[in-house]
């Protein structure tokens, strides 16, 4: 009787869903890329579903706090996580023991935003092209340091990945946040960082920084002139990151597809794309079963990728 009673309530729910506002957890802080694009996409929803959409601000440890508590959140439709690939896929094998099983706790909803990354230096370096930053690593172990958000970012992977194909003593150096990296690198004392091109691309138009190479395996319309990390010799280097939204494990099956075809229809609207463009990124298209198969083989591709590098567990 509880069991039928529990699917009755699930039914009614989905076919008058939704009936309150929804609340939208993001792992990113107050006024990032990670923080625009729910507000951006969240305002949409709103419109599309009747009711308000509230963006709840849940960032730390590499993304796990606004995670866990996504994990932690009733399953009822009402409870959405946007979280990133470094905190959904790549911390899975960075992190010795994590507070969540991410192909377990959580439903995908859709892919939502793709990032891109470039690689910055001061805008007055005297490192004029990425062979310079090879040669004098090369040359000077330790005299090229990197900044990235802690073992198993995405800046840290990319540099990672960077540091074993040619051989470089780099030296790592961890920071709360990406901003603090970029004032050590104005200040000339940080010599580099992968970091989101929508973060670093108007310091790169105002010459305060350099881009010597983007993360893909092709350039990017915004910077024409500067080399994918493909063309420079690295291929398949693509340390792209995505946001998804989620939804914990257990909310009805018709509600998870309802909110599957909403995002799509959001994503794919011209006002939205706009919006993306101007922080440059890539809308997704991906939602429910497709997006969940793309997550597991973006497991695969991250567990190999991970365990070619000497990153040490945290």
């Amino acid at each position: 009787m509880l069991a039928a009673s529990l699917v009755l309530a699930a039914g009614a729910s989905a076919q008058t869903y939704p009936t309150r506002p929804i609340r939208f957890i993001t792992v990113a802080a107050p006024g990032t890329v990670g923080d625009i694009i729910p507000r951006v996409v969240g305002q949409e929803l709103a419109i599309r579903l009747k009711q308000p959409v509230v963006v709840e601000n849940r960032p730390g440890g590499s993304g796990l706090v606004g995670a866990t508590a996504g994990a932690h959140s009733a399953p009822d439709g009402y409870n959405l996580l946007f979280s990133t690939s470094g905190t959904m896929i790549v911390n899975t094998f960075v992190y010795s023991k994590m507070p969540f099983d991410s192909q377990k706790d959580f439903e995908p909803v859709a892919l939502v935003a793709s990032v891109p990354l470039v690689l910055v230096v001061n805008g007055s370096s005297p490192l004029m092209n990425f062979r310079d930053l090879v040669a004098l690593a090369r040359s000077r172990p330790g005299a090229v340091s990197y900044g990235s958000l802690g073992n198993g970012s995405t800046a840290n992977i990319s540099a990672s990945i960077l540091k074993k194909a040619e051989g470089m003593g780099m030296v790592h150096v961890p920071y709360k946040g990406a901003q603090d990296a970029l004032k050590d690198i104005f200040a000339d004392r940080l010599t580099m960082m992968f970091d989101f091109i929508g973060t670093s691309l108007p310091h790169i138009r105002s010459g305060k920084l350099r881009a010597l190479a983007v993360a893909k395996p092709k350039r990017l319309d915004v910077l024409p002139d500067v080399p994918s990390m493909e063309e420079l010799g690295y291929p398949g280097f693509d340390t792209t990151m995505y946001y998804g939204a989620y939804v914990p494990a257990g909310t009805p099956r018709d509600i998870v597809e309802r909110l599957g075809q909403e995002f799509r229809a959001v994503l794919r609207q011209e006002s939205v794309r706009e919006k993306f463009a101007a922080i440059v990124v890539d809308p997704g298209e991906l939602t429910g079963e497709r997006f969940a198969a793309y997550q597991t083989a973006q497991f695969v591709r991250w567990r190999e990728i991970i365990k070619s590098l000497d990153i040490p567990a945290e």
